[in-house]
């Protein structure tokens, strides 16, 4: 379809005529008011709790310059993310009719495929600054409001976010533009100053008088003076510095004069110590929360007990996610300042796993480091010690471990020194340790010992939340916007997965590369071999009648001819659709009959 332009329109922007083009393109239409694309309330909390460091530094560093100078205006402060949906928006409590019955709300898409030309949309995808006043808008019911947005990047320089100011009938003027890019601005310097280990904070200016100005040059640096990150006007003015070079190269050794103004060749400096924020004495915690019952119960209670060095075991299939549950239960503890260290007991050859546990002095047997090896005992002093797979552990080591634990020292292999160690011991296993106990094989003081509080993570079958988690998974893969078929999601909801979280985390991986492109995730994309195997699940579920003899590949071939139909025979698109490499879509079509 071509766009006509009358001559009011010739006059636009190049900027607008393309998102013009792009909104017709995607097959909307000026006088049709679009489909709404919104958020369930879990997936705006999943999201909320994602960017909850942005919503906060909006808030503190965006929206006092906004309430300031216009709250004389029924205008509101919305943000949103990379993708277009809304977040959270600050300002008028309440819409006029209007502006509620185009949904520019909480979890709804504001994205140009979906809401055509718009200040949110436009901005993501420029990665620029718009202001889209009144007419400009592509669809008329939109044509009431002037909104102006910013993309905010992130101090990688990826883009994060989009900050807008909407405001009903009002036009908006350069002031408004400069505003929001100000309030863009603000938000990416709190972003900087937010850099893990950031303690100093160095503004430069080529005038001291712009070093307050809001548009001078921004360097992070550690407590050694290494920098850490930078704003797009520091780059300019030093050209391009590396991250984790040293500060002294670009701006001398007299940088360090805090509060004072200095002067380096033709920069005026400025260095600030940054406080620590409360994020930041806290070791970055952000409260953890589990939708799933069982699994918040299992948080709370092994919050517990490893707040008072409790052993802690944690059971649960393979692929659960216990060495990601043990991480987050160190990143939330007063030990998170110190070493996490993972050991997994069923991967370390028998006759090393004493000497990577315990460590060895040098020379003690024959490849032995000529400097002696610490040990993961003791490299993880003060921290976390996770023994993944704890059942494998052979009986000699356990023996040693039991002794490790009950004396709280550890003496290296070949060593007559022990060590005092304190660590908070996580053990996990997918086994049955009491039943290991009982055949011979796990010492029963060992188990007594490390079974302080034991703790079992549902699998994801028995989750409740297994909906939110495939909808997670697919939004973390999908290349572009997409939804996932119906049935298909059925399908997967009555699936056992014996894998757990490992194996949705693959084949979501997997899925999400071969329907590129396509709008639908749907049944065609799966591999055979679970198409197969989500089949017979449904028989044995009641849910369809068996196959007989050689129905279930009856199934899967009557997906292919009607693939190969849909796409009139294109070899290319039918596999790609399928989720299948073409030679092996051509060896199927040969058996069909469908190709020579």
């Amino acid at each position: 379809m071509t766009l006509k332009l009358g001559a009011q329109q010739e006059s636009m922007q190049d900027w607008l005529s393309d998102s013009w083009l792009r909104s017709q393109g995607a097959g909307l239409t000026e006088a049709s008011l679009p489909e709404e694309m919104r958020l369930d309330r879990g997936a705006l909390e999943d999201r909320n709790f994602h960017h909850k460091q942005l919503i906060e530094l909006v808030e503190n560093h965006a929206l006092p310059l906004f309430s300031q100078l216009m709250s004389h205006t029924s205008s509101r402060l919305i943000l949103s993310d990379c993708e277009g949906y809304v977040l959270c928006h600050w300002g008028v409590s309440k819409y006029s009719d209007k502006l509620a019955n185009i949904a520019l709300d909480v979890g709804v898409n504001w994205l140009e495929q979906h809401k055509g030309t718009n200040a949110i949309g436009t901005a993501l995808k420029a990665q620029q600054t718009i202001s889209v006043i009144g007419e400009q808008h592509f669809i008329k019911q939109h044509r009431f409001m002037s909104c102006t947005a910013s993309p905010i990047f992130s101090p990688a320089g990826e883009m994060i976010a989009a900050i807008d100011i909407t405001t009903e009938q009002q036009q908006h003027t350069q002031q408004t533009l400069l505003l929001v890019s100000s309030l863009a601005q603000q938000v990416e310097t709190a972003l900087l100053c937010h850099l893990p280990h950031s303690h100093y904070r160095i503004d430069l200016a080529e005038q001291a008088t712009l070093l307050d100005s809001g548009w001078q040059g921004i360097v992070i640096a550690d407590s050694e003076g290494k920098i850490l990150g930078t704003n797009a006007m520091a780059k300019k003015l030093l050209n391009a510095p590396g991250l984790g070079e040293d500060i002294k190269r670009y701006m001398g050794s007299q940088w360090p004069q805090s509060e004072a103004i200095s002067q380096h060749r033709d920069l005026h400096l400025k260095t600030q110590a940054i406080k620590p924020n409360k994020t930041q004495v806290l070791g970055h915690k952000v409260a953890v929360r589990f939708k799933d019952p069982k699994l918040e119960r299992a948080w709370q209670q092994a919050n517990k007990v490893v707040g008072k060095s409790i052993p802690l075991l944690v059971l649960g299939e393979t692929g659960v996610g216990k060495e990601q549950f043990v991480t987050k239960l160190h990143s939330q503890s007063k030990r998170c300042g110190h070493a996490f260290v993972a050991v997994n007991c069923a991967s370390l050859p028998a006759d090393l796993v004493e000497s990577e546990l315990f460590g060895y002095q040098a020379g003690a047997f024959t490849g032995a480091s000529r400097s002696g090896y610490l040990g993961k005992i003791r490299q993880a002093d003060g921290g976390f010690l996770f023994l993944d797979e704890i059942g494998e552990m052979p009986l000699a080591t356990q023996s040693r471990l039991l002794r490790v634990l009950q004396e709280r020292e550890v003496t290296p292999v070949g060593s007559n020194r022990s060590y005092k160690v304190d660590i908070q011991v996580v053990a996990a296993t997918h086994t049955d340790l009491e039943q290991l106990v009982k055949d011979g094989r796990f010492r029963q003081d060992l188990f007594y010992r490390l079974n302080g509080l034991q703790v079992t993570l549902p699998s994801l079958r028995e989750r409740s939340d297994i909906e939110r988690i495939i909808d997670k998974l697919h939004r973390k893969y999908r290349v572009s916007h997409q939804l996932i078929e119906a049935s298909l999601l059925a399908k997967m909801l009555g699936y056992h997965w014996p894998g757990n979280l490992r194996e949705l985390d693959n084949l979501m991986q997997v899925v999400c590369l071969m329907s590129e492109g396509e709008q639908e995730l749907n049944w065609g994309h799966l591999p055979d071999n679970l198409q197969q195997t989500l089949a017979k699940e449904q028989v044995s579920a009641g849910l369809v009648r068996a196959p007989q003899n050689n129905e279930l590949h009856t199934l899967v071939n009557a997906n292919i001819i009607a693939c190969y139909a849909k796409f009139q025979g294109n070899v290319s698109q039918c596999a790609k659709h399928l989720g299948i490499s073409r030679n092996t879509l051509y060896r199927k079509l040969k058996r069909l009959g469908l190709k020579k």
